[in-house]
């Protein structure tokens, strides 16, 4: 039962590692689209003030970060020792051992999950009609008020750009090759430190 438990929470952490991974290449992906298209607004809007270098060095920092808590840190031994010890910590509780193999928690957690994906597409989809039936309007209030600037195409870029991030969220790891086998493969790897 206890190895169970183990092997359960270990498979949790494993799932959380890969999350954090695909969070950072989809933070590393944006950078190559939107630092662009903040260089391309800037010297459209403001070419005399080059606003762009500060955003490009925030940017890069946070992109620094993100690698240091994703990869770096996972390669320090303080971070597993202190999983191990918290594993153990939890494993040492009779009540939570109890309630996280209980057959009805696992199903109602697969429930969840399965619930939780279809919103992420549904949301998609809501995102995806919003956006149609948004641009037009946006078209038409830019031409009609102020037809010597074409403020809609930044509208647009920027309704592209949300909108491909969300459909990678949902739909592109799978297409990228970092979906669910990718998933099951890391999560073995990640295992496999753990034994």
């Amino acid at each position: 039962m206890k190895s169970n438990y183990i092997h359960y929470h270990l498979n949790l952490i494993a799932q959380k590692q890969i999350k954090d991974i695909k969070g950072f290449y989809t933070h590393f992906f944006a950078t190559f689209l939107i630092l662009p298209f903040i260089i391309f607004i800037n010297l459209q809007t403001v070419p005399q003030f080059h606003w762009f270098w500060y955003a490009i060095v925030a940017w890069f920092i946070g992109l620094i970060i993100h690698w240091i808590n994703v990869f770096a840190f996972s390669k320090m031994g303080f971070k597993s020792e202190w999983k191990e010890r918290k594993i153990n910590e939890i494993v040492s509780s009779n009540v939570l051992k109890e309630a996280v193999l209980d057959e009805e928690y696992l199903q109602e957690k697969y429930y969840l999950k399965a619930k939780k994906e279809a919103a992420e597409i549904k949301g998609f989809y809501v995102h995806l009609i919003v956006n149609v039936f948004a641009f037009p309007i946006i078209l038409f209030v830019n031409l009609k008020f102020v037809p010597g600037f074409h403020f809609f195409w930044f509208a647009l870029g920027g309704m592209l750009i949300a909108l491909f991030f969300h459909w990678l969220g949902v739909f592109g790891f799978e297409v990228l090759g970092l979906g669910k086998k990718w998933e099951e493969r890391k999560t073995a790897e990640i295992l496999k430190k753990y034994k």
